[in-house]
């Protein structure tokens, strides 16, 4: 319930800024239910980073910096509510049709790349869900179908205001330009994609003529492409609002509408089956990210109180693909990428980064990781859902891993000289 409301608050902030506030203080109490029904490793990474953060803020406090009470009730509300909200578009993309299909060879691993990342771009992991049941045999997948999987969803990272990555991104670098990051990403991921399906393709050897891999379908397209359209639209018309706050509308909105529309008598029933039961085991993760909100805002208080003296003093593109490798290389070894951006984002406070450039830098670290990293939440996703070694994945996927950050260089260039 906490999270609904979170959901109806953010929305009303776009009209109503102070709420705002509310939403804040909805975050915090959502991160402290969380903590209290959540468990295992996602308990004790979030006690970890509650600790870390409200130490940091004390320190600050002692030392003498005096912080915004706002500052408090800025703790990731907008990326939670977004993803949350996200959830719900779930109940409109499920489909069971099964196509025959036309196409074989190359140009199915190329059809089978463009579904995954096109789909998964906007409903997220629920793609690889609906097309790995479609490419596997028995519940499991060819190590083929594992890379194609991993890499070309994790690229959806680079751009899509759907992802984590991006709202994260946004919420650590304020004021960053999101048709920019949109148009950057978009070049990094279709030169990745590019290099990735190419290899992929030269792996299958002999057997390249017998794959089929997944038909993509209007019926699959209409609604991840609605999607776009309407948030591309509302960016447009109201340019000025954070565009993770426009993605929970268009979200949202779409999916009443649908539901309505199609299955008017269960409608109202589903969505509040989605909030009684979908919405709650969304609780780790968006505990994490409330977690890594108060780690930020206790580490910006510290740094803020020592004037920590840095080794540079701009935020150029140099030290911003530095910071990408810091940030790819923490979540690489198991830090979460939302904490990685947060702690390197109130590190680098005192060289006023540019927004866009800073964001652009933690999406490229979180597409990069995401298909390398060995615990990354997709690798672990694959393995819980269809047995695959997420070690040999992480190991497979290094030499894609290598190559997105040296294609980060010029794709940060691009985005300081847009920006």
């Amino acid at each position: 319930m906490v999270l609904s409301l979170l959901i109806l608050t953010v929305a009303i902030s776009i009209a109503v800024p102070e709420a705002t506030l509310v939403a804040g203080a909805l975050t915090l109490l959502s991160a402290l239910i969380g903590l209290l029904i959540v468990r295992g490793v996602q308990l004790i990474i979030s006690l970890v980073l509650v600790g870390c953060g409200l130490a940091a803020l004390i320190a600050g406090l002692l030392l003498g910096d005096r912080p915004d009470l706002a500052d408090f009730l800025t703790v990731n509300q907008d990326l939670i509510a977004m993803l949350a909200a996200v959830s719900f578009v779930r109940l409109i993309t499920t489909s069971t049709e099964t196509p025959a299909p036309r196409l074989s060879g190359a140009k199915a691993v190329w059809r089978t790349a463009a579904a995954v990342h096109l789909l998964g771009s906007v409903i997220n992991i629920s793609a690889i869900n609906l097309i790995g049941e479609r490419l596997g045999k028995d519940g499991r997948l060819s190590r083929l179908n594992e890379l194609l999987l991993s890499r070309s969803f994790s690229a959806g990272a680079f751009w899509s205001p759907f992802w984590g990555a991006t709202a994260a991104a946004i919420a650590y670098a304020p004021g960053a330009k999101s048709n920019v990051l949109i148009l950057c990403g978009l070049c990094l991921a279709l030169v990745a994609l590019t290099y990735s399906i190419t290899a992929t393709v030269r792996r299958f050897g002999p057997s390249l003529g017998n794959y089929h891999g997944y038909v993509l379908t209007w019926r699959a397209l209409r609604i991840p492409l609605a999607l776009a359209v309407v948030v591309l639209g509302l960016h447009t018309l109201i340019p000025e609002t954070p565009i993770t706050r426009l993605v929970l509308v268009g979200s949202l909105g779409i999916t009443v509408v649908t539901l309505f529309f199609i299955q008017p008598r269960t409608a109202g029933s589903r969505l509040f089956s989605h909030v009684r039961s979908a919405l709650p085991r969304l609780s780790g993760e968006l505990t994490l990210f409330a977690s890594a909100g108060v780690l930020a805002i206790g580490l910006g208080s510290f740094f803020n109180a020592v004037q920590l003296e840095l080794p540079v003093t701009q935020y150029t593109i140099p030290v911003a693909w530095a910071t990408t490798l810091v940030m790819a290389m923490l979540s690489l070894v198991g830090v979460h990428p939302v904490i990685s951006i947060a702690a390197v984002a109130a590190v680098i406070v005192p060289l006023h980064p540019d927004p866009t450039l800073y964001a652009m830098s933690g999406m490229i670290a979180w597409g990069a990781s995401a298909a390398a990293g060995p615990i990354s939440g997709l690798n672990i996703y694959l393995n819980g859902r269809f047995g695959t070694n997420n070690f040999a994945i992480a190991r497979r996927n290094l030499p894609y891993f290598i190559v997105v950050l040296a294609l980060a260089w010029p794709v940060l260039w691009l985005c300081d000289t847009l920006a």
